[in-house]
């Protein structure tokens, strides 16, 4: 597969308490992409919008059009590839590629299937906003899906912590750590929620692993070099 890999960016990775689009947790994404280019792996990005509207929120506030969320999200997503995009280019270490897979031509590419692939294969960061273009699904199922069409061997989703734990860590501290798991362990147990089970069933049968490990180039590059004390691989 010619080490192509997708890469999961949350809005939280991109916002802080602050700022919506925070400069310096953008440059810290940025310095992952580029150590992964300068690594020899072809990357995509699929762009979560959750720095700006997440739904379930507006629905707690009395929101009751799904749709409509579901929409106001995937435009999230637009200004959160806008800023990574720009960020990246002005560094001029990697270049960067947007592509929407809602229609903002003005803005930004249309998904291409042949353009995307053009691009990774040039050692280019290809961005991806709009989700996939249609209500009704997280942007963990779009990454998954992605990853599929563009031929990518993993999907590597970054958090605040090294891997996937029995609770969360932040709140339990007898939580331990999984190193590895298997599609059907990550699906069936509850406690596991670091991936909606809509995309871990759609990764366990198109066959994608899923890689979570903390948002830095040293744990990233070690745990795809086979190295699970720095995350835990799915699949």
């Amino acid at each position: 597969m010619d080490n192509r890999l997708i890469v999961k960016i949350s809005g939280e990775q991109l916002g802080s308490d602050e700022y919506n689009f925070d400069i310096l947790q953008a440059s810290q994404i940025a310095d992952v992409l580029e150590a992964l280019i300068k690594s020899n792996y072809k990357i995509a990005c699929v762009m979560g919008g959750g720095n700006i509207v997440r739904g379930n929120k507006l629905h707690k506030n009395g929101f009751s059009n799904q749709i409509i969320a579901d929409q106001m999200g995937m435009m999230a997503t637009v200004q959160n590839g806008l800023f990574l995009n720009e960020v990246i280019n002005q560094r001029k270490i990697v270049e960067s590629r947007l592509f929407s897979n809602i229609p903002v031509e003005s803005l930004c590419e249309r998904f291409s299937y042949q353009r995307a692939m053009k691009y990774m294969a040039e050692s280019k960061v290809v961005l991806i906003a709009g989700g996939l273009g249609k209500p009704g699904f997280t942007t963990d199922t779009a990454v998954v899906a992605q990853a599929f069409e563009l031929h990518c061997e993993a999907v590597v989703k970054t958090t605040k912590v090294n891997g996937i734990y029995t609770k969360d860590p932040e709140l339990d501290s007898s939580a331990t750590r999984y190193e590895r798991l298997s599609y059907e362990q990550a699906l069936q147990n509850p406690d596991i929620k670091v991936m909606d089970k809509a995309a871990i069933a759609l990764a366990a049968d198109k066959k994608i692993k899923v890689i979570v490990c903390e948002s830095n180039s040293d744990s990233v590059l070690a745990v795809l070099g086979g190295d699970t004390t720095k995350g835990t691989i799915v699949g």
